[in-house]
């Protein structure tokens, strides 16, 4: 998923984070699923994004945390195998 920006929060609209997002999906039945129903993807990552601060997005040290609150609500919506890794090459906060 390329491109998804989004307004952190308590930035007050003036800060945003710019992020692609690869999932390695557990089958390529969920990789189809997944592409099927790609609004409902990037809502959900969207979500899990978005009530984080710049803070809490800059600091290198919270990115594994980031990164696994993402795919369990993922997981939560798809299946639990549906997510086997996933990963930010694109991550950019201004």
């Amino acid at each position: 998923l390329e491109n998804l920006v989004l307004n952190p929060a308590g930035s007050g609209g003036s800060r945003f984070l710019l992020l692609t997002v690869a999932i390695e999906a557990g089958s390529a039945t969920v990789a189809t699923e997944m592409t099927t129903r790609d609004a409902e993807l990037r809502d959900i990552i969207l979500t899990s994004l978005g009530n984080k601060t710049v803070d809490q997005l800059t600091d290198i040290a919270n990115r594994e945390g980031i990164k696994t609150e993402v795919q369990t609500a993922i997981t939560a919506r798809f299946g639990k195998t549906s997510v086997s890794r996933l990963y930010f090459p694109q991550f950019v906060v201004q």
